[in-house]
């Protein structure tokens, strides 16, 4: 027989299995991330956070919505010292009130959001959202109040993405 026999049948099972293939292939971050991209979540930002994560390489979508919340919940804690810097080197009382304000919004957002990982791992997602979703406000109320810079940018992409993923999960 000739191999161009073989060859028109083994290239038509190979179109049709391409799809499939692509699906096995491709990985749990890049499916997550495909899918939130339309929740004011960029797909290259989604993917180059969740790999900055090294548990990302092993986690489901579940395991990944924990990651992006726990993410947030370090940069909450990074913005919560930073105003307690402010706190601490305020040279007036109107200073000190003001920081005190947002130290206070920021002591109560991260234990809301380890609420929120916890839930995301306990399949609780509807809760889980509907915290992450009040929790993007923590950055907004603190605008004007003391200066976060771009840590209160990088909170509310962290909180979006957080909030993304686990509606995706819902």
């Amino acid at each position: 027989m000739r191999p161009s026999v073989f060859l028109s049948p083994l290239l038509l099972l190979l179109l049709l299995l391409l799809p499939f293939i692509r699906a096995i292939s491709s990985s749990p971050i890049e499916d997550v991330c495909e899918n939130v991209q339309d929740s004011y979540v960029d797909k290259e930002y989604c993917i180059r956070t969740l790999k900055s994560d090294l548990r990302s390489s092993k986690a489901d979508a579940k395991g990944l919505g924990v990651i992006a919340a726990e993410l947030t919940i370090a940069k909450a804690t990074v913005i919560r010292s930073h105003i307690k810097e402010l706190l601490k080197n305020a040279s007036n009382s109107y200073d000190r009130r003001r920081a005190e304000a947002a130290l206070l919004i920021f002591s109560n957002v991260i234990p809301s959001l380890r609420w929120s990982a916890h839930s995301i791992a306990s399949k609780f997602y509807a809760s889980a959202g509907a915290v992450l979703f009040v929790a993007l406000d923590a950055a907004s109320a603190c605008v004007g109040v003391v200066e976060l810079g771009d840590a209160a940018d990088d909170y509310v992409n962290l909180t979006l993405l957080a909030q993304a993923i686990t509606v995706h999960l819902h």
